[in-house]
This record gives C-alpha cells, structure tokens and sequence, in this order.
C-alpha cells in the first residue's frame, strides 16, 4: 500500500522533506499533536512501547493515528496524544532516542535535545538514506586503504607511510614506536603512572607527542619543551580524560576517539 499524508502536518513534513527542509521539517515536528503507542498490562498501568535497534533504545511517535496503526496494527491496544513540549518534561531516560514515523517517507530517528536544535536551526540532521550512503562510501574507502596497506610499505618512519598515503601503515607504525610527550616540567617517563604527570594540554585541550626530535623541532622552531619519551601505546593508556590527541601536528584525534587507537588492527 503506497503512503500518503494523513493530515495537514504530515502533508508539510512531505513537503518540506522534497525540499529539502530540515529546519522547517523540525519546527513542524516541534509543534505538532504526536500519538504515542501504548500497551495495556493486565491489571496495571498502560506501559509505552519501546524498540531496540542499534545499540539504541527508541521510542517510537507519530503524527497521525494511520500511521501508527500501519506500523503496529494489533501490536499495540492503546495511544496517547502527546507533543515536543510534553515529552522534554517527561523524557524517561537520556539515553532513549525518538523514533518518529518510523516506516514512513516522513521519518526521523535522534535525540529529544537534538530535535530541538534541529528546529531551532542549531543542528542539521542526516536523514537515513545520508547515513546508509555515509556507511557505504566509508567501507569503500576502508577497502581501499587496505589494499593500499597491503600494497605498500615497509616505511623508515610513520611520516613516510603518510606521505604515501598509506593511512593504515602510518597508524600500524605509530602503535609500535616511542613518541616524545612535552611536559610541562622535566620529569621521568614512570611518572605517567602517577596522577602527577605534567601533561602539557594546549588549544581545545589537544595534547602533542611527536615521532621525532625534528618533528618537534618543526612544530616548537623557538623553544622546544621538555619532553617525555615513552611508547605511545602506553601513553594512550594512561591516557588523562577529555583530552584529544595530536601527533606531529599532523593526525589529530578528538578525546572521544583517542582510546580507540588502542583497539586498530590495519
């Protein structure tokens, strides 16, 4: 059965979809009558029913009663009519993402906060398709640097697996090889082990390490700190909380990536 509005809001949704129109897909949502699928217990309250995908718990809501039938038809016993507004205030649990629509050309999966900066215009928000095409671009070029590890190599140093374009090869060389840390006092490298490291943090809370006295040279031509040479693989687990990674002013990650460079395998 092919889909079609079922209301006025849905109507816009459509609309504002063909165009494109994140923001005002959004506010429409921000503003509409949503119908929320319940289940009846036996003797109890009415429960909500939720879904589990993607490691993600997701509450689904709808924006017409036809929608939510074609989704659940017997499944469900009940609905409720709910808006944005009443959901911010009554969001059970901060992990629990929005299903909205879910199986309809109108739908739309995030956070409760996200879609209110969404309709405020702070925040653009990919649509299924852009995270299906996302997900296969980046397995493309996964296998494409793969064959290029393979292919390449052996490098007399992280910088020339880079140079070749060799990103595999260069993150394989960093886990094997020591790094020189600036500190912000000269201090030994069984200090790491302590809360008494002097991590020397700069912009945006981005630590440095450096493969080589020229590279950093390069990055510090006046005056370079004093540093600490430990193995980087080491140093990441011990590694200081909200703190990202920048290695030869080069390769930059942020602090929520840094503990994953632990777990590569090229």
């Amino acid at each position: 059965m092919t889909w079609e509005p079922a209301n006025p809001v849905e109507e816009a949704l459509l609309a504002a979809g063909l165009e494109n129109d994140r923001q005002t897909f959004f506010q429409v949502l921000a503003s509409a009558e949503l119908f929320l699928p319940q289940l009846s217990g036996t003797g109890g309250p009415q429960r909500f029913l939720t879904v589990h995908a993607l490691g993600q718990v997701l509450l689904p809501v709808f924006t017409s009663v036809r929608a939510l039938a074609a989704q659940y038809g017997q499944a469900v016993d009940g609905y409720t009519v709910t808006n944005f507004a009443e959901l911010s205030r009554k969001w059970p649990d901060p992990d629990w993402r929005l299903a909205i629509n879910p199986g309809t050309p109108v739908d739309a999966y995030l956070s409760i906060e996200s879609l209110r900066r969404a309709a405020v215009g702070e925040i653009q928000v990919p649509t299924v398709r852009e995270l299906v095409e996302t997900a296969e671009r980046d397995e493309l070029v996964d296998v494409e640097l793969r064959e290029r590890h393979r292919a390449g190599g052996p490098y007399p140093s992280p910088r020339d697996a880079l140079d070749a374009g060799d990103v595999y090869g260069y993150l394989d060389q960093l886990l094997d090889a020591n790094v020189l840390i600036p500190v912000t006092r000269p201090a030994d490298p069984e200090e790491i082990l302590t809360g008494d490291f002097p991590w020397r943090p700069g912009a945006d809370q981005v630590i440095e390490v450096f493969t080589s006295a020229e590279e950093l040279a390069r990055r510090h031509p006046d005056a370079a700190p004093p540093v600490v040479e430990v193995a980087l693989a080491f140093a990441l687990a011990m590694w200081p909380d909200g703190h990202g990674i920048s290695v030869d002013g080069l390769f930059q990650l942020p602090a929520d990536q840094v503990l994953a460079l632990l777990t590569f395998e090229p």
